[in-house]
C-alpha cells in the first residue's frame, strides 16, 4: 500500500471561492450598479432640467429686449421738420405718435404703434412701417408689415403673462403760446392748452417650458419712447 501524503499548503492556498463567496460578490456588484445607475439618471434629470431653465430663461430675455428695443422707436418720424409751428400756419400733427389698443394705466396684451423707415418718402403710415406686439394662445405675435407673425415658439416656451403698461406725463406748454389765458380763450371740444406727452411703457412678461411646465421665468422691464408727443392747441 502508498503511504497517504497530507495536502501540500500550497495547493490548500490555491482553494477557490466558495458558492456562498460568490452570491455575496455579485450581490455587492449589482447593489453598487444599482446605485450607480440611480445616480446617474438623477444626474442626466437635473442637467435636462437645468439646460431646459437655461433656454427659458434666454428665450425670456431675449423677447423682452427686442421688444422694449422696437418700442423705443415708436413715434418717430422722418420728417420731424414739417411738424415746426410756421408763422400763420398751424404744424400738421405727427402721424406716427398714435398708439393704439392702449390706455394710460391700463395694463393689455396687445399694443400697437408705427415708427417710420429711414428709407420712406411717402407721407402717412405705410403698411411696412405698421408695428405692435400681442399675447395670443400662449404665443406673442409681433406685427411686422401689417401681419402679425410669431415671435415665440410653442413648442419651446408657454407665455403665461403679457402685459404693457403705457404711463404718460403730460407738461403744460400754454407759456409758450402766444396769447396765453386769460388774454385768450380755449374752444369748446378741443384740447388747450398743448401739452407735451412723456411717454413710457413697463412690460411684464411671465413664461413656463414646454417640456417642463413646472420650470417657469419673469421678467420686468421698462422704456422710455424717445419721441415726445405734442397736442392740443392755443388758446385764441
Amino acid at each position: 500500500m502508498r503511504a497517504h501524503r497530507p495536502p501540500s499548503p500550497r495547493r490548500a492556498a490555491l482553494r477557490g471561492l466558495s458558492l456562498l463567496e460568490v452570491l455575496l460578490g455579485l450581490s455587492i456588484g449589482l447593489f453598487v450598479a444599482a446605485s450607480a445607475t440611480v445616480l446617474l439618471h438623477q444626474l442626466l434629470g437635473e442637467n435636462r432640467r437645468l439646460l431646459l431653465q437655461l433656454r427659458l430663461e434666454r428665450q425670456v430675455q431675449t423677447v423682452a429686449d427686442l421688444v422694449l428695443r422696437d418700442l423705443r422707436r415708436a413715434g418717430h418720424w422722418a420728417r420731424a421738420d414739417e411738424g415746426i409751428k410756421r408763422l400763420g400756419q398751424l404744424p400738421p400733427d405727427n402721424p406716427y405718435a398714435r398708439i393704439d389698443d392702449a390706455l394710460p394705466e391700463r395694463p393689455g396684451d396687445t399694443l400697437r404703434f408705427a415708427y417710420a423707415d429711414a428709407d420712406s418718402a411717402a407721407a402717412g403710415v405705410q403698411a411696412n412701417e405698421q408695428a405692435g406686439f400681442r399675447l395670443r394662445d400662449g404665443i406673442v405675435d409681433m406685427r411686422l408689415g401689417g401681419r402679425w407673425q410669431p415671435l415665440t415658439d410653442p413648442a419651446s416656451i408657454t407665455v403665461t403673462a403679457f402685459e404693457l403698461s403705457l404711463h404718460q406725463r403730460a407738461l403744460d406748454l400754454e407759456r409758450h403760446c402766444d396769447t396765453p389765458r386769460p388774454q385768450g380763450r380755449c374752444l369748446p371740444g378741443e384740447t388747450c392748452p398743448p401739452r407735451l406727452l412723456q411717454r413710457r411703457v413697463a412690460l411684464r412678461l411671465e413664461a413656463q417650458s414646454a417640456q417642463e411646465p413646472a420650470l417657469r421665468h419673469a421678467l420686468r422691464g421698462e422704456v422710455a419712447l424717445r419721441n415726445e408727443v405734442v397736442e392740443g392747441v392755443c388758446p385764441l
